[in-house]
């Protein structure tokens, strides 16, 4: 049941992202929903689904908007997959540890970025990429908050991985 209800997170994500988050702007900068909903499906099903999830809502992105395809697929998987790995000595029902994730794969997001940007032969310039990365970041982290409360009432998480 809970892989219906991931394949409708992914769609009201893209939905979501294009037609209501495109249009809010703070200091120029569009909250990035997909980094929030992909480190709460990491956290709540593990690395595996957190990493698939990442892979198919950043192909269905770099289809749809992207210049490159792939690039936003891999930073999402290897998002969703490190999230969903990293097991030790985290709080997975605190609302806390996921902001703290989202800040980190939102830092994540952009430092790959400019990585395969730059392998790809884009002119990027992290001087100029910190106050949008900074904003984002705090986007990205409130917009977690209410992602979390809806994933708590909306999926059953496993309780124990093996």
């Amino acid at each position: 049941m809970n892989r219906y209800k991931i394949f409708i997170v992914i769609i009201l994500n893209l939905l979501l992202q294009t037609v209501l988050f495109s249009r809010i702007q703070i200091f120029g900068i569009n909250p990035n929903i997909t980094i929030p909903i992909v480190v709460a499906l990491g956290l709540g099903f593990g690395a595996y689904t957190g990493g698939f999830s990442g892979l198919l809502i950043g192909l269905l992105e770099d289809i749809l908007f992207g210049r490159v395809l792939g690039v936003k697929a891999l930073i999402y998987f290897v998002i969703g997959f490190l999230v969903g790995y990293s097991d030790m000595g985290i709080n997975k029902d605190d609302v806390r540890t996921g902001v703290v994730l989202t800040a980190l794969s939102t830092v994540a997001s952009f430092v790959l970025t400019i990585i395969i940007g730059k392998l790809i032969g884009d002119s990027f310039s992290f001087r100029n990429s910190f106050f949008p990365m900074l904003i984002e970041l705090i986007l990205n982290s409130i917009c977690y908050i209410p992602i979390f409360m809806i994933f708590q009432k909306f999926f059953e998480f496993p309780k124990f991985r093996l």
